[in-house]
């Protein structure tokens, strides 16, 4: 892995992206680049179900931004604070091509406003982190992993991403040529 683009979208909160950076930094020992990227971010709502299409928005970046025609060991992240979703789920969190060059993570249902509770700065960017890091592992060919503690076991609810670490359990980190 040469770089992590991250391009926050639609009016992410730039102080949430570059405390996101130094983890990734950490976790991947590799350049952590913020870039601008123009894109209407409307053009992947679907007013039907009030939320933002995922799927589509990973294709569109495949075939529009730059940096992945530079080939390997560029990976780009687009973050975002709006609703996803992937036609056969009620929403995601992210999504990722496995073993590609590209990924999704929204924040809008990891902060704790959404759920009643009262801001918390600290929790919403550790929810953000794990979900970032668990779909960059997907872009790393990394599939859902079984130890619960894993940031790469399966989150269907912000409760079960507030179990996960951080980082990669030791088989996941090893396949990812990790050493903690």
């Amino acid at each position: 892995m040469n770089a992590i683009h991250l391009l926050p979208l639609g009016g992410t909160s730039t102080v949430l992206v570059e405390a996101l950076s130094g983890h990734l930094r950490q976790t991947f020992r590799t350049r952590v680049e913020m870039h601008a990227f123009s894109l209407d971010p409307e053009r992947f709502f679907d007013a039907g179900r009030g939320q933002y299409n995922s799927t589509d928005l990973l294709m569109h970046l495949k075939s529009h931004y730059p940096a992945l025609e530079q080939g390997p060991g560029v990976c780009t992240l687009a973050l975002v604070p709006f609703d996803l979703f992937i036609p056969i789920l009620t929403y995601v969190f992210g999504e990722a091509e496995v073993g590609g060059n590209v990924a999704v993570v929204s924040y809008h249902r990891l902060s704790p406003e959404r759920y009643g509770l009262p801001p918390d700065n600290a929790l919403l960017l550790a929810r953000f982190v794990k979900e970032v890091v668990h779909e960059l592992g997907h872009v790393f060919s990394l599939i859902h992993c079984s130890a619960q503690s894993c940031v790469m076991h399966s989150s269907s609810y912000v409760e079960e991403i507030d179990l996960k670490e951080q980082s990669f359990c030791r088989a996941c980190a090893s396949e990812l040529g990790l050493r903690y």
